[in-house]
């Protein structure tokens, strides 16, 4: 068998293997290549591509290789091993194909933990790689490439799409494989927060700290009951759902988000009690009593602002240190729906009075805001543009 970098499942003379490599790049570089077009140019750049994926694969599985043999290493497996829930036995050394960032998969020896007991004929026990999982490997893939996967498969339309995209990058899997390499990894992540132990790196003591949630739209592809269709696949709906989303950061003294602090993002599809039960797990875990400030920012849904007291008790936060303001943008938006209302304004009326009206909001002068508002609460629309102005007043208190 030969893996896609040239060494066969036998062969981990990674030394030989890395200086081909070399030697290969030195000619590319020795035997400059007169490209003429765009067709060419791009022919060049895969075929280097091509060989420094194969070299970089290759040093990751040299590496990977000297991990695993190294001492310290296999005492971690041992003591992993003893901790494991079902008794396990050592069952030698195998070849295992860990497929790299760059897409090539590299042979490497790693020992298999069985179950102790009779070995079937033909078959191995279930078991476990102790050594891979120490390093992050599971479904035989480096964590970068898992971590890439799953990021292509969250951030694109579809599974097909992330799979194109991969593919145009040289590493090709298929569609089932990205599937499985993304859900098992978002359960890993999911499990890991769900820790206690777990800590943040970065502290929030005497910082602002600005938390928001929202809800978002998603199309989930769901089962539907009934026959199948004639080539024999499952019949689907793609139902919208509304996840609940949630974002914790922290921002300087001029209101500017801090890099030096990494958002906490999550999201859940099981409501409003659900976001809010993990936003307090993470704000206690970010010791948030010991911030200066905590500023709560979300657009005018009920179901976040009735939560948000709830939250605060629950924490331990001091009125004093506690804010709450309406996302400037969402007010922005009843502005025009009020605009949008009055049917005998001309479009340049229209333009004329939402911009003046966004200044004064930017400036804090919201009672200008909804005295402006409230003069326009006549004719036939009067009672949807009452409903904008009540929102204006529902969260007046709610600004900078």
């Amino acid at each position: 068998m030969t893996s896609e970098s040239g060494l066969t499942y036998e062969d981990t003379d990674y030394t030989r293997h890395i200086q081909e490599a070399l030697h290969e790049l030195h000619q590319l570089q020795q035997t400059p290549r007169l490209v003429t077009s765009p067709d060419e140019l791009e022919a060049l750049e895969r075929e280097i591509r091509q060989h420094t994926d194969r070299l970089g694969s290759l040093l990751v599985g040299h590496h990977l290789q000297q991990a695993l043999d190294s001492a310290a290493m296999q005492a971690e497996q041992e003591h992993l091993v003893r901790q494991w829930p079902p008794s396990l036995k050592n069952d030698g050394k195998v070849r295992v194909m860990i497929r790299t960032a760059q897409g090539l998969a590299v042979p490497v020896r790693v020992t298999y933990y069985r179950r102790k007991g009779q070995r079937r004929a033909g078959k191995r026990a279930a078991g476990v790689y102790a050594g891979l999982v120490l390093l992050g490997i599971y479904d035989r893939c480096t964590p970068a490439l898992a971590s890439e996967v799953s990021l292509l498969a969250a951030m694109l339309g579809s599974l097909d799409e992330a799979q194109a995209v991969l593919a145009d990058r040289g590493v090709v899997l298929d569609t089932k494989t990205v599937r499985l390499i993304a859900y098992r990894y978002a359960a890993r992540a999911r499990l890991e927060q769900q820790i206690e132990h777990t800590a943040f790196e970065d502290s929030v003591a005497g910082r602002r700290v600005v938390i928001s949630s929202d809800g978002g739209r998603i199309r989930l592809r769901e089962t539907k009951r009934g026959p199948k269709t004639k080539k024999g696949r499952q019949r689907y709906t793609g139902a919208w759902r509304e996840p609940k989303v949630l974002i914790i950061y922290v921002v300087d003294a001029e209101g500017k988000r801090e890099a030096s602090f990494a958002p906490v993002i999550d999201a859940t599809l099981k409501g409003p009690d659900a976001v809010f039960a993990l936003l307090r797990t993470y704000l206690q875990r970010l010791s948030i009593t010991q911030a200066d400030q905590v500023l709560f920012v979300a657009d005018g849904a009920p179901w976040i602002w009735k939560r948000v007291p709830l939250l605060v008790q629950a924490l331990g936060l001091a009125a004093k240190q506690v804010h709450e303001l309406l996302d400037f943008y969402h007010a922005v938006q009843h502005l025009a729906q009020v605009a949008a209302l009055r049917n005998d304004w001309s479009a340049q009326a229209r333009r004329r009075w939402r911009p003046h009206q966004r200044r004064l909001l930017l400036r804090g002068q919201v009672e200008q805001v909804i005295a402006a508002v409230r003069a326009l609460c006549r004719g036939r629309n009067r009672q949807a543009i009452r409903t904008q102005r009540a929102s204006c007043i529902k969260h007046q208190s709610r600004r900078a």
